[in-house]
């Protein structure tokens, strides 16, 4: 990956000095224009081959057009000077876009290579733990700052940075304690959770949207930004920069695949975690089920009348576990919750239930809801294991 990283960085030098030497050239044969810069600024963008692009392509419309027109008269060689001008220039204009077209190409294999490799990991903790430096790996950045949104709050998290050095050792030591953001709609930040898209800020000196205290302990110049939405929500933040240089579109948008790939493998994660405690929890309940279900096969038989086994039954005492635990659910459902509650438990559905208490499937929905908000379950099937818990699973006690 570095080593096509720096032929890519030295095949943009290559153009741009090529551009340079082409745009000088053509700019004395057409003569000063307001439309035109002076020859050295091309030089100063040498990063920039999309506006070095841009420039020339403003050039060789100016070349063709004095070609072109009948009334400029032009000696032998100075058409042959504008000819092999304006060849000159479509030579490095083409190698411009054929650059342009590959190194997309090459960094979004890299972006695939690394969200492949986040794809292996399902704990959400390493996930968050790891997603910055996957994120300057595989993107191609020079730091990487992950940050939480919590309402209307943005707060600043984790950060990777390529190279330690002393701006970033004070980086490093402001994300220690980081502010919790109240964002405003004035700022970056607000409109990335807002409109839920990238952004770029080229000069975060004059970008008004801008946070000045992150940008001024980051050193930054330039940067891009990315939310990371889970549903319909933005969760977090992705801010990134290179400190060797300015960033570009095509920055802006390889973070914004990367964001969304990260909130997609960070979901799975989640759903799994909740899937494996659940699975626990079913297992746990079911091991109380199958204790119960001993006991009572292996509870020695009398010969009596079926009132007097019931008699012995109801004069045996019960565990205070059993008393204790179901005290407890009398005390946070109703007595016709219980009944629901109790039929769930057996697998009944809500039509089912309606059936067996002669009452609408519209109150055992509400029923359904109120169970599961008081006994704060996700679902029927957290509500029925923590019902299995404080009632049969008391007996294995």
């Amino acid at each position: 990956m570095e080593a096509s990283s720096a032929a890519a960085s030295r095949r943009r030098a290559e153009l741009a000095e090529a551009g340079a030497a082409a745009y000088r050239v053509g700019y004395e044969l057409v003569g000063p224009l307001d439309d035109l810069p002076e020859p050295g600024v091309p030089g100063e963008c040498l990063q920039d081959l999309r506006m070095l692009d841009g420039q020339l392509a403003i050039l060789a419309g100016l070349m063709r057009e004095r070609l072109s027109d009948e009334t400029v008269d032009l000696t032998r060689q100075q058409v042959a000077a504008h000819s092999h001008a304006l060849h000159e220039v479509h030579t490095v204009r083409f190698g411009i876009h054929d650059h342009l077209g590959h190194e997309r190409l090459r960094r979004l294999d890299e972006l695939d290579r690394g969200l492949s490799q986040l794809r292996l990991v399902t704990d959400q903790d390493q996930l968050l733990e790891s997603v910055c430096e996957a994120a300057a790996e595989s993107c191609g950045f020079d730091r990487v700052m992950l940050s939480r949104i919590d309402d209307d709050t943005w707060v600043p998290w984790h950060s990777f940075a390529r190279t330690i050095g002393p701006a970033e050792r004070r980086f490093q030591a402001w994300m220690r304690q980081p502010p919790r953001i109240q964002l405003s709609h004035m700022m970056l930040e607000s409109e990335l959770v807002r409109r839920r898209e990238p952004a770029i800020v080229r000069d975060a000196a004059t970008d008004a949207r801008a946070y000045a205290p992150l940008a001024q302990a980051a050193t930054q110049t330039s940067y891009v930004a990315a939310p990371i939405i889970s549903g319909d929500r933005v969760i977090g933040l992705l801010h990134a920069d290179n400190t060797t240089g300015s960033v570009a579109d095509l920055d802006r948008d390889l973070l914004w695949f990367f964001a969304i790939g990260f909130a997609q493998i960070f979901e799975r994660a989640v759903l799994l975690a909740r899937l494996r405690d659940q699975r626990a929890e079913v297992m746990q309940a079911m091991k109380s089920v199958e204790a119960v279900l001993d006991e009572l096969a292996t509870t020695e038989i009398e010969l009596s009348t079926r009132q007097r086994a019931s008699e012995l039954a109801s004069a045996r005492p019960v565990p205070p576990a059993v008393v204790e635990r179901s005290v407890e659910l009398e005390r946070i459902l109703t007595s016709r919750e219980l009944e629901v509650l109790g039929l769930m438990a057996t697998g009944a559905t809500n039509e089912r239930i309606a059936q067996r208490l002669v009452i609408g499937t519209q109150t055992v929905k509400s029923h359904v809801k109120q169970i599961l908000r008081k006994l704060r379950a996700e679902n029927r099937a957290e509500a029925i294991s923590q019902y299995l818990r404080l009632t049969i699973g008391a007996r294995e006690d």
